[in-house]
């Protein structure tokens, strides 16, 4: 009887070394998928998703999914490929020194305003056009985690007369 449960238990784990997916693994299977705006959709899409990385996208047949991944229908769903948030101000406390911010500070910040909402690109309508070219710089970089920035730079100011 023992030796039925080692030579189970080493079967068991031989199985679990030979699969080659993750715990993490994820494939959105059926959906209609938006690349871009401008371009059709793919019917009948799936998304290979690894720790939080798209690791393919395209027509279903095509795409080869892991055992053991984690399979999602998404038929009759879509999927798009990120928001825009097309009115964004730069001028937050915590991102208002760009330039002296740490970027884990500067990376919290960028989570809570654009990341987590699943914001790939902002159009900041107005700030302090440096800081927020040093954050886009920062951003585009590698350095922080954020959306594509696009700025229309400075605000006009009015002054009524006295």
């Amino acid at each position: 009887m023992r030796r039925r449960l080692v030579v189970f238990l080493l079967l068991g784990l031989l199985v679990l070394a030979e699969c080659p997916c993750r715990a993490s693994d994820l494939a959105l299977v059926g959906a209609k998928i938006y690349l871009s705006p401008s371009e059709p959709p793919i019917e009948n899409g799936s998304i290979l998703v690894s720790d939080r990385v798209i690791l393919a996208v395209g027509p279903s047949p095509s795409i080869k999914i892991a055992r053991g991944a984690t399979v999602m229908d998404c038929k009759g769903l879509v999927v798009t490929s990120g928001f825009w948030n097309s009115h964004v101000h730069v001028f937050t406390p915590a991102l208002l020194h760009v330039y002296e911010a740490r970027a884990r500070d500067l990376d919290e910040q960028l989570d809570a305003m654009f990341n987590r909402w699943g914001f790939t690109t902002v159009f900041d309508i107005s700030s302090a056009l440096d800081n927020t070219l040093e954050l886009r710089r920062r951003i585009e970089s590698g350095e922080l985690r954020g959306p594509h920035v696009l700025t229309a730079g400075e605000p006009i100011w009015t002054i009524e007369p006295v």
